[in-house]
């Protein structure tokens, strides 16, 4: 990981300042569009805290889920639990850079709070790109002009490329929020952890994931990778299995499939997909299938017992295992077990556990994991420990430079 040094909120003067605050409040999103965990929320509000205490009225700024995902929603309940947080009115506006909310936030008095609708609504922020070019999109050529500094406090975004997340550091005085301070410090202490490290995989974000895994083996950065979810079902038919159960849309299948066959070519041994999985059958009973025999039209859901007890057998003697991603669709019960079960082996058997990620986090409260170091941050935490690029911790650099 680079070590020079990243500007924090003891280098930037607030006081009577308007600040734009990059939170990340992505929050997992139950079946009835409830807010299920908020511990992103706590901390967002740690640091508009400190903020409003040095006398600065903040902007916030998050996104909620992407588009097209059961979870982009609006941001109207993140700031009703935000202003439960602080004890304070958080204002929701129903927009991002509209003429009504520039001129909502030009009337802004000290210790105001105004939280933006989601930033994803704007198409713009859903381009990933240079730095450079995404200083020129509407949304930072709106916002910018309005503000006195920028705190980017999204860690658990700092590997996206995105408008809101490295474009403002090129235009205003920028600090790291005592969040992304935080996971900084800890990533670097994960980092310098020696022996067998093994990664867990899980979840949709496939091709993330999929990046995350072939960086991490190509260059020893860790011993083993486990998988479920999307990206085991990825994997599996990599590796020549059919999996006639329906599977949910998975973007760009055509194009991640000989990724995934090359890197299980490439590291035998090493990289392991579910030998069975929990399915649900048209006539709605769920049961156990082996990898080889999914039936027809049934629905994959989980991982398999036996795929438990075989990832419990690698968890053991690890160094230090990390996992970001759910084994099945955790939103429902019927669907958690692996996630549950593989969170408890973690801590159980490896001597450094890391949980990342919302669902995650979540688990973690469900089967009351102790000893485990359980961070909201997902695809940010990977990215680092693979060592790939972090774009929104390299802007703040550039800040700190100029």
């Amino acid at each position: 990981m680079k070590t020079r040094r990243v500007p924090t909120l003891d280098d930037l003067y607030v006081e009577n300042k308007k600040v734009f605050l990059r939170a990340d409040m992505n929050v997992p999103i139950g079946e009835n569009g409830e807010i299920m965990e908020i511990e992103k929320i706590k901390q967002a509000a740690k640091t508009l805290k400190e903020l409003i205490e040095r006398g600065a009225s903040v902007v916030v700024g998050t996104h909620q889920g992407r588009p097209g995902s059961s979870d982009f929603i609006t941001t109207e309940p993140h700031a009703v639990e935000l202003s439960k947080e602080l004890g304070i009115d958080v204002e929701y506006v129903d927009g991002v850079f509209s003429s009504d909310v520039r001129e909502r936030i030009k009337r802004m008095k000290k210790g105001d709070v105004i939280m933006l609708e989601n930033l994803r609504f704007m198409a713009e922020e859903n381009i990933e790109g240079d730095p450079k070019d995404l200083v020129k999109t509407h949304l930072v050529q709106k916002l910018a002009p309005l503000f006195d500094a920028y705190v980017n406090d999204a860690f658990q975004a700092a590997h996206r490329s995105q408008p809101s997340l490295v474009a403002f550091p090129y235009l205003l005085p920028s600090a790291a929020g005592r969040n992304m301070q935080k996971m900084l410090n800890e990533m670097m202490e994960l980092d310098s952890i020696k022996g067998r490290r093994i990664l867990v995989l899980g979840g949709a974000k496939v091709p993330d994931k999929l990046k995350v895994m072939v960086h991490a083996v190509r260059n020893n950065k860790a011993a083993e990778v486990l998988t479920g979810g999307l990206v085991g079902m990825l994997l599996a038919l990599a590796a020549g299995h059919k999996l006639n159960g329906k599977m949910r849309k998975m973007k760009d299948l055509d194009l991640l499939l000989p990724a995934a066959r090359e890197i299980l070519n490439e590291a035998p041994g090493r990289i392991f997909y579910p030998v069975d999985f929990l399915v649900k059958l048209e006539d709605g009973r769920i049961e156990n299938f082996p990898v080889y025999a999914i039936p027809e039209n049934a629905e994959i859901i989980d991982i398999g017992v036996g795929t438990i007890e075989l990832y419990k057998e690698k968890l053991k003697g690890a160094d230090i295992a990390i996992a970001n991603g759910p084994m099945g669709i955790f939103e429902k019960p019927e669907s958690r077990r692996g996630t549950l079960e593989i969170v408890s082996a973690m801590e159980k058997y490896a001597k450094e556990s890391v949980l990342c990620g919302g669902h995650l986090s979540a688990a973690a409260d469900m089967v009351g994991v102790k000893g485990s170091k359980v961070y909201t941050a997902g695809g940010a935490v990977m990215y680092g420990l693979a060592g790939l690029p972090l774009p929104a911790v390299d802007a703040l650099r550039e800040s700190s430079s100029k």
